[in-house]
């Protein structure tokens, strides 16, 4: 499954700076059986683990 994701996010160098607005990716290869609640924490999950220059993620909205 693929999802539009928009969110705010900080370096690992400086976690608690965040510089980055994203406002719109698409995150795949998310497992339709997540439930609808767990949904934004899994996906901050993945983009986190796919990018470890990425320190925390705030203001998380599925578009």
């Amino acid at each position: 499954m693929e999802i539009c994701v928009s969110y705010e996010h900080s370096l690992a160098s400086a976690p608690d700076e965040f510089i980055v607005h994203v406002p719109s990716q698409v995150v795949a290869d998310i497992p339709a059986n997540v439930p609808r609640a767990l949904l934004p924490e899994f996906i901050a999950t993945l983009i986190v683990e796919r990018s470890p220059t990425i320190g925390r993620i705030r203001n998380l909205r599925i578009l």
